[in-house]
């Protein structure tokens, strides 16, 4: 037999015993993490399983293009892991296990066709598989380690940059530390979101809590201040320090056009 006849003779037994492999896979993951993989998960578990031995059948065995397969499917695994707060080196580590119970499922339905140079051939194709997989799964981990973070600026921002109604149609944003490029952009969304979903007319800015002047800072500032009157929102701004005013006309930004008052206090009493 050919070397071509007996790979695709291989893959075509893998998918035959695509259900039986996938189950085999469970039970291993089951003996080494009893805590995770409990019986009552097998099932939602199996269609992974048998998704990647069908992988490795029609993708590695029988010639056609696997590497693009291999990674959606170790971004599709990876993502779901990284959700459910399991390690990447866990998972990584899962790898070596899902290759054994195949190489060795091959071997067992195979010894008699099988040369030491075929199985050598066969284990070098499959881990070039499963390297393209950790290569994904990694990905996915980064990607949702980013999501996350993104999460959490977020809601910093919205706990940092609070919009709080004083009146129906009027509301205060009090503004406390430094505002650098990127909570100056997120800084501008969540306000203007803010002030559409509380019908907003009038928006205090309040600078009191603002010790530190930089452009990055003024630059925010000001491009909030430019949104908020293209949404037909009044933007006034109190609590500026004559150091800050006089920093503010240094970067020559103009603010003539807009009510500034001393305090937050008589802010809210011209209302």
């Amino acid at each position: 037999m050919t070397h071509h006849t007996i790979t695709t003779s291989i893959g075509d037994q893998l998918i035959e015993r695509k259900q039986e492999i996938a189950n085999s896979i469970f039970s291993e993951l089951a003996t080494s993490y009893p805590d995770l993989y409990v019986e009552e998960r097998r099932n939602d578990n199996l269609p992974y399983f048998v998704q990647l031995i069908e992988l490795i059948s029609n993708g590695l065995l029988k010639g056609e293009r696997f590497e693009s397969h291999s990674r959606h499917w170790g971004k599709e695994v990876g993502r779901l892991a990284s959700g459910q707060g399991i390690p990447l080196n866990m998972s990584i580590s899962k790898v070596s296990l899902y290759k054994k119970v195949v190489l060795e499922n091959i071997v067992l339905h195979n010894d008699d066709t099988l040369t030491k140079e075929l199985l050598l051939q066969i284990t070098h194709d499959i881990d070039e598989s499963f390297t393209t997989m950790i290569s994904a799964f990694c990905e996915a981990y980064s990607e949702y380690a980013d999501e996350q973070l993104k999460i959490s600026e977020e809601k910093y921002l919205s706990l940092s940059t609070p919009v709080v109604p004083i009146f129906s149609d009027l509301a205060v944003l009090p503004l406390i530390g430094q505002v650098d490029e990127v909570r100056g952009e997120m800084m501008a969304e969540h306000v203007l979101l803010e002030c559409k979903k509380l019908s907003i007319q009038q928006l205090i800015i309040d600078l009191s809590g603002v010790y530190e002047v930089n452009p990055l800072f003024q630059q925010g500032v000001m491009k909030l201040i430019d949104s908020l009157k293209l949404l037909g929102i009044e933007p006034i701004l109190s609590g500026m320090r004559p150091e800050m005013s006089i920093e503010f006309v240094q970067m020559g930004i103009n603010i003539s056009t807009i009510k500034v008052y001393q305090t937050l206090n008589k802010a809210v009493e011209a209302h």
